[in-house]
């Protein structure tokens, strides 16, 4: 059952209803059996056995009176433990917040309306706040390519753990590039939505401008289907994947070619990272990267290559991006504050950030400037502070230089890897290089597919994953899933990974 889709699982259960709970038994034996070495998952959800016996039941009703099944029935399902779950935990990774409550978010509703079993909760980079994925409930998750990395991040336990084929889908969230960091470093599908395609009603918040829920998963297919639930004004749970919504952009003129953008600004190191160690990575993606575009070229004479060179844009570096556009230290107190205090928070031992540092429950290494930035100066690290308003001017003007390069260019994406360097190893506190920032401050979707790996070596037998990232038009989210399902199609990169290493 390792690397079955949903389409593929749901034929089995046609054929044998008790396929639902033999496949839940697999993932928790293969949990059982590596998952104390990797640290994916943060909490197992003891009633997913039950509750997939009983969905079997419901299978043999399906069957015999041949009606549709909801379009995520008896999929076992892992949720980044920043999701609020009314029966599990919800802990965003703290120590101080492994007693908290909640009912559930407006995502695990329609997971659950759309049939879906809640497996497990993964393990996140402490508060989302970095891409190293360690946290004090959850400890540090391995890279299960190379145990020596880390696994990208923040919802690097999901993106591990469905790698690991722990699970069939997942759910992560994304602030600056947390679905698709750890998709790039794992060998999976990490999808972006426009901002604000999907609820992020119950999820622990980090930023209001930049936060965004959404799938993951091994292959683009899965990705869509859940999308298709996720998403707000998604279907009713059956069969119907397209949904309605008030915001839909032209479709693509018919016989037109794709034409994808390739970001040449996002291929080579920045100077500020510029180390020996790391300009050897990024000539090994870059390769990767270049080759995989050259190679979706040659294969599909309907897709056109068009270079976009750096001059023909403003400054979007990411060490310019971050300075004067990321909003996370601004808002990050107030929303979690907010959230702390909220009616999705039944039982709490915190009702603000400035009591959880103060417990001194959680990982120091872990935390960075956002956390702690609203506390030490608070008039200007707030939502309504002048300094968060230039911000958002400068996010303004972000936006319609994206716009202008789409237009001028007629491009349907840009392209360029997620990450210009292979991710860090373990005990380092950050992971440079990572491209998902343009993406994030703009709202425009995006994912990232596996693209290739690097050259094989001691540490890592099959080569750590490399990922081809896809940014597209404003709630342009089926035309991108469309390209990023034929990419991947070219490509077919996944593999597995070699597990009995962390037995």
């Amino acid at each position: 059952m390792d690397e079955i889709t949903i389409s593929n699982f749901h034929k089995l259960l046609r054929q044998d209803p008790s396929n639902g709970p033999a496949l839940v038994i697999h993932y928790l034996e293969a949990i059982k059996q590596h998952d104390s070495t990797l640290k994916t998952l943060i909490t197992l959800n003891p009633e997913a056995l039950k509750t997939a016996e009983e969905k079997a039941t419901e299978t043999e009703t399906f069957n015999k009176n041949n009606t549709p099944y909801p379009v995520l029935h008896s999929v076992p399902v892992i949720l980044k433990d920043n999701y609020s779950t009314y029966n599990l935990p919800t802990s965003a990774g703290v120590s101080a917040l492994k007693d908290l409550r909640t009912t559930n978010s407006e995502v695990v509703t329609r997971l659950l309306k759309a049939g879906a079993i809640i497996l497990a909760k993964a393990n996140l980079h402490e508060f989302a706040l970095q891409g190293t994925t360690t946290s004090s409930l959850g400890g540090q998750t391995l890279n299960p390519y190379d145990a020596g990395r880390t696994p990208g991040g923040s919802s690097g336990g999901t993106a591990a753990a469905l790698a690991c084929n722990f699970g069939l889908v997942g759910c992560g969230t994304d602030t600056m590039n947390s679905l698709r960091s750890p998709a790039s470093a794992c060998g999976i599908v990490g999808f972006r939505p426009s901002t604000g395609r999907v609820s992020c009603a119950g999820l622990v918040p980090v930023s209001e401008t930049q936060d965004c829920a959404g799938p993951m998963g091994r292959r683009v297919c899965d990705v869509r289907v859940m999308y298709g639930v996720m998403k707000d004004g998604g279907g009713d749970g059956y069969d119907d994947l397209n949904g309605s919504t008030s915001i839909s952009i032209p479709p693509r003129r018919p016989g037109r070619q794709v034409r994808i953008g390739v970001l040449e600004a996002y291929f080579a190191i920045e100077e500020s990272c510029a180390e020996p160690e790391l300009l050897s990575e990024n000539e090994i993606v870059q390769d990767i990267i270049r080759t995989s575009l050259s190679s979706l070229a040659s294969q599909d004479e309907n897709i056109t290559l068009v270079p976009i060179p750096e001059s023909s844009h403003p400054d979007w570096s990411i060490t310019t991006l971050l300075a004067k556009a990321d909003t996370q230290a601004f808002e990050f107190k107030h929303y979690l504050d907010e959230f702390l205090q909220s009616p999705f928070i039944t039982s709490t031992p915190h009702r603000s950030l400035e009591t959880i540092i103060q417990s001194g429950e959680y990982d120091q290494k872990a935390a960075t400037h956002v956390m702690t930035a609203a506390l030490e100066d608070p008039e200007t690290y707030s939502p309504h502070s002048a300094a968060h308003e230039e911000r958002l001017k400068y996010i303004a003007s972000l936006k319609e230089s994206l716009r202008d390069c789409f237009d001028a260019y007629d491009i349907d994406a840009l392209a360029y890897p997620h990450q210009r360097q292979l991710p860090v190893k373990i005990g380092a506190t950050m992971q440079p290089g990572r491209n998902g920032v343009l993406a994030a401050l703009t709202g425009r979707p995006a994912i990232c597919i596996p693209a290739g790996r690097s050259p094989s070596s001691d540490s890592s037998i099959l080569g750590v994953p490399v990922g081809l990232e896809l940014m597209g038009r404003q709630w342009g989210e089926d035309e991108l899933l469309d390209l990023a399902e034929r990419v991947e199609g070219m490509s077919e990169a996944r593999r597995a990974p070699i597990l009995n290493c962390f037995e």
